[in-house]
C-alpha cells in the first residue's frame, strides 16, 4: 500500500537510518494479526525521529483516521509524558485530547494487570524492540476497557530510542463478547452433561444393566456428540415370562436425538409394561403411532416440519432363552450358528416420520435358539464409521468378517474388547465420530 511522505521539497518522505530494522516478535502473548499490523509490520523499519517525524505521525493519523476509525493513537517521550494523542485515543479513555497531553501515560494504568506485566513492556521498549500484548487501562471515571496495544521505539539519530509510538484497537466490548459467548457455550456443555448422566441414568448403557437381563452379553455404546441418539432399552414382561430388549437409531444426533430417545424410552415402557403389549410387531406398531400422536404428524398445520423417527429392532426372548420373536423397522438381527452369519432384514420402513400412515404393520420373525448361538443387534452408525488407510466406511462385509472372527470367544466382555480394538483403535483411529454407534452381543447358553 501508498503511505505518505514529507520531505524537503514540501513533500513528506520516510527518514531510513536503517531500513533492514523489521518487526521483532512481541515478548508478550502471541495476538492475531490484524491487517492494520501487518501494514505497520512494514512501515516500521522506514519510521526515525527527525524534523519530517511529527508531521509524518499527524499524516498518519490522518491516513488511518480514514481507513481505520477505531485505531487508537498515543505518543510519548521517554518518560512516558503524553506528547501526541488522537481523538479516539482520548475518548476511549473518557478524555478531551488536550486534556492528555503532558500528562504521564501512567494515569490510565489500572491495578487489574498481571504483577510485573509493565516491568516487562518497559524492558522491551527501551531495549529499542516493539511490544504488542493486552492492557487493561482505566478511564477518567475509573471504569475498566481493554486495548490491544502495538508500541513502536523509535528511534533517534544515534538509533537509540527517543520516544515511543502506541497504536491499539479498544477490544473491550470484544472480549465482553467474547466472554459472555464462552459463559453460553459452557452452560450448554454442562447442560449436555447432564442430560448425558440422565440418560445413562435410564438407559442400560452401562454392561451391568443389561446383564441384569441377560448375563451372556455385551454393550458398546459411542456417541458422536455428548448426548446421544442412539438407545437400549431392556424390560422383563409383567408376567415374568418374556424379555425385551432393542436397540434404536433416532433422527439425528445431539440435542434432537438425546430428546427423541427418551420419548421413545417411555413409549415403550408404556406399551409393554403398563398396557401388557408383548408380542414385537404390535408394539412397534404401537410405537409407531405414538410417536406419530406425539409429533402431531398427522396434522397437516402442526406436524409439517416435525419429520423425526427412529429406525429400531426389537426381541421378545422367552424365560428359558429357547426362542425369541423379533420385528424390526430398518434394522437386522444377526444371528451366528456354528460359525454361519445369518442376516433377517426387517421391514424397511421407520417408526414415525410424515411419509407413513398412523397405521402401520411389521413383520415378525420367529426363530429357534441353540446354545452357543450369538445374536447381534446394531446401528447403522457402526458400519458408517469413516477409518482405515483411505479413510472409508467400515461397512457391513467388514463388519460381518469381524464377527465372524470373535464370535467364538466364549466371554463377552473379551469379546467386547476385541471388537472395539479392532472398530475404535485400528479403524476409527483419530478420526472423528461420524454417528452415534451403538453394538449389542448375546450368547446363548444353556
Amino acid at each position: 500500500m501508498a503511505y505518505p511522505t514529507y520531505g524537503s521539497s514540501d513533500k513528506m518522505t520516510f527518514v531510513s537510518s536503517n531500513p533492514s530494522r523489521a518487526m521483532a516478535t512481541p515478548s508478550e502473548e502471541t495476538l492475531s494479526p490484524t491487517p492494520l499490523w501487518e501494514e505497520v509490520q512494514q512501515l516500521y523499519p522506514h519510521l526515525q525521529f527527525s524534523p519530517a517525524y511529527l508531521p509524518l505521525i499527524e499524516a498518519l493519523d490522518g491516513f488511518y483516521r480514514e481507513y481505520h476509525p477505531e485505531l487508537l493513537l498515543v505518543e510519548t517521550d521517554l518518560q512516558g509524558l503524553i506528547t501526541y494523542v488522537n481523538e479516539p485515543f482520548a475518548r476511549a479513555a473518557g478524555y478531551q485530547a488536550g486534556e492528555l497531553l503532558g500528562q504521564n501515560i501512567n494515569l490510565l494504568r489500572s491495578d487489574a494487570n498481571e504483577p510485573g506485566y509493565f516491568r516487562d513492556l518497559w524492558n522491551t521498549i527501551t531495549q529499542g524492540r516493539p511490544w504488542r500484548g493486552k492492557i487493561k487501562n482505566r478511564t477518567r471515571d475509573y471504569e475498566l476497557y481493554q486495548i490491544d496495544l502495538l508500541i513502536l521505539p523509535i528511534p533517534g539519530p544515534d538509533n537509540r530510542p527517543s520516544r515511543y509510538l502506541g497504536l491499539a484497537y479498544d477490544i473491550t466490548h470484544r472480549l465482553e463478547a467474547e466472554k459472555a459467548l464462552e459463559q453460553l457455550r459452557t452452560d450448554f456443555e454442562d447442560g449436555l452433561r447432564y442430560a448425558r448422566r440422565i440418560q445413562r441414568a435410564i438407559f442400560p448403557t452401562r454392561v451391568n444393566a443389561l446383564q441384569k437381563f441377560f448375563p451372556e452379553s455385551f454393550l458398546l455404546t459411542h456417541g458422536r456428540d455428548i448426548v446421544s441418539g442412539d438407545f437400549c432399552w431392556v424390560a422383563r414382561s409383567p408376567m415374568g415370562n418374556r424379555t425385551f430388549l432393542a436397540v434404536a437409531d433416532c433422527t439425528g444426533h445431539g440435542i434432537p436425538g438425546g430428546l427423541l430417545t427418551m420419548i421413545g424410552y417411555n413409549l415403550l415402557n408404556q406399551i409393554v409394561l403398563y398396557r401388557g403389549i408383548s408380542v414385537p410387531h404390535q408394539i412397534l406398531a404401537e410405537l409407531h403411532k405414538g410417536l406419530r400422536e406425539y409429533f402431531l404428524q398427522d396434522d397437516a398445520e402442526e406436524g409439517r416440519f416435525v419429520k423425526d423417527g427412529m429406525e429400531i429392532v426389537l426381541c421378545s426372548f422367552d424365560y428359558g432363552m429357547t426362542e425369541v420373536q423379533f420385528a424390526g423397522a430398518n434394522r437386522p438381527l444377526w444371528l451366528i450358528r456354528q460359525g454361519q452369519l445369518l442376516e433377517y432384514k426387517t421391514d424397511k420402513q421407520p417408526i414415525g416420520g410424515e411419509n407413513l400412515t398412523e397405521d402401520v404393520e411389521f413383520q415378525i420373525f420367529t426363530l429357534e435358539l441353540e446354545p452357543e448361538d450369538r445374536i447381534y443387534l446394531f446401528t447403522d452408525g457402526i458400519t458408517d464409521q469413516f477409518g482405515g488407510p483411505q479413510e472409508k466406511r467400515f461397512g457391513t462385509p467388514r463388519l460381518r468378517q469381524t464377527l465372524l472372527e470373535i464370535w467364538a470367544e466364549p466371554s463377552m466382555a473379551k469379546q467386547r474388547a476385541l471388537f472395539n480394538n479392532r472398530w475404535k483403535r485400528e479403524w476409527m483411529g483419530d478420526l472423528p465420530p461420524t454417528d452415534d454407534a451403538t453394538l449389542v452381543g448375546l450368547r446363548i447358553v444353556e
